[in-house]
C-alpha cells in the first residue's frame, strides 16, 4: 500500500504537468514598424494582443521617434540583415516551434520581405500548424505612402506566400487590379484572392464595414460613421482579429469583438482629443468592447 505520501506526491507532479501545459499560451511573432511616440505598428498591436491573453514577440521593421506625417521621424529602417540576425536569435532560444501565427506589417525596406518569408518557412518547420498572416501596409484612401520597391515586394512577395490577408479596401484593390468601392466589388475581388481575406475600411450607407471572406462562408459587421479616426487603426483591427482568432475564438465573434472594439477605442479617443489612438487608457474595451456590432452571414455566389 502506497504512502499517504507517495501520493500526494503523484498529485503534485499532475499539477505540475497541467501548470506546464496551462503555460503554454498561444504566441504570435509580430513584424511591424515600431514608433516611440506614437500607437501604431507593434507599438499598439502587440499591446492589443497581449490585452486578448496572447503573448507576443515582437520584431521591429524600423525603428522611429515620430509618426513619419509629423516631419522627420528619427531612427530609421531596420537593415534586413539586422531583423534575420534577431530573427536567429529567437530560434536559437528554440521559440520557433511556440509560435502559432506570424503577422507581418509595415515594412521599412524590400529586401525585408525574403527575411520575413524566410522566418515563416522556418517557424511552420518546427509548428506546421503556424499561419502566416499579411497586413499589406501599402496605403490609404487611394494613395501609396510605400515605395514602389516596397509594394511589389508585399504584393508579389508577402502577400502571395501569406495564409490569410489583412488588407483595406485600397490595398484589396491593389492586389487585385480592381476598384473597391463598395461591398459588392470588395466581396468580388476578395474571392479572387482564394484565401481567407479580412477587408477593412469598406464605405457603407451608414459608415464603414469588415468584410471576412473564407472559401466557405463571408460574413460583413459595420459600424456608424464617426468625423475621423487616428491613424494605427488597421494596425489594431488585424492585430485583435488575429488575436482572437488564435485564442480560438469563432469567425464571427472575432469579427465582431475586433471591429466593436476598435470602433470603441476610436471613441474614446475622439472624445479626449486625443491624436493617437487612446491606449492605453481605453484597453478595457480591447477584450470587452461596449459596441458589439453583429455580423451578418452573407449568401455565397458563384
Amino acid at each position: 500500500m502506497r504512502s499517504s505520501l507517495a501520493r500526494s506526491c503523484d498529485a503534485g507532479e499532475i499539477r505540475l504537468q497541467e501548470f506546464e501545459v496551462s503555460r503554454r499560451v498561444k504566441t504570435v511573432l509580430s513584424i511591424q514598424s515600431q514608433v516611440a511616440g506614437a500607437r501604431v505598428g507593434n507599438s499598439v498591436a502587440a499591446f492589443a494582443m497581449e490585452r486578448l491573453g496572447v503573448r507576443v514577440f515582437q520584431l521591429p521593421t524600423t525603428m522611429l521617434g515620430r509618426r513619419p506625417d509629423h516631419g522627420a521621424p528619427g531612427g530609421g529602417a531596420l537593415p534586413a540583415a539586422t531583423l534575420a540576425s534577431m530573427i536567429d536569435g529567437l530560434g536559437a532560444d528554440g521559440l520557433f516551434g511556440e509560435i502559432d501565427a506570424v503577422l507581418s506589417g509595415y515594412l521599412g525596406q524590400a529586401d525585408q520581405a525574403p527575411v520575413i518569408l524566410n522566418a515563416v518557412e522556418r517557424i511552420k518547420a518546427a509548428n506546421p500548424k503556424a499561419i502566416y498572416v499579411c497586413d499589406p501596409v501599402l496605403g490609404d484612401e487611394g494613395k501609396l505612402f510605400v515605395s514602389d520597391g516596397i509594394a511589389d515586394a508585399v504584393l508579389n512577395g508577402l502577400a502571395t506566400r501569406a495564409d490569410w490577408l489583412v488588407p483595406n479596401a485600397y490595398e484589396l484593390g491593389l492586389l487585385t487590379g480592381m476598384t473597391v468601392d463598395g461591398l459588392d466589388v470588395a466581396r468580388k475581388a476578395a474571392r479572387r484572392i482564394g484565401k481567407p481575406v479580412l477587408v477593412s475600411s469598406i464605405r457603407t450607407a451608414i459608415g464603414l464595414g469588415n468584410l471576412l471572406c473564407t472559401p466557405h462562408s463571408e460574413w460583413f459587421c459595420e459600424t456608424a460613421r464617426l468625423p475621423r479616426a487616428p491613424k494605427g487603426t488597421g494596425d489594431l483591427l488585424s492585430a485583435l482579429y488575429v488575436g482572437r482568432r488564435v485564442r480560438g475564438d469563432a469567425l464571427a465573434i472575432a469579427l465582431e469583438g475586433a471591429t466593436g472594439a476598435v470602433y470603441d477605442v476610436i471613441v474614446r479617443s475622439l472624445a479626449a482629443e486625443s491624436e493617437d489612438l487612446l491606449l492605453p487608457a481605453a484597453q478595457d474595451v480591447l477584450d470587452d468592447p461596449v459596441t458589439w456590432p453583429r455580423a451578418r452571414s452573407l449568401e455565397l455566389t458563384s
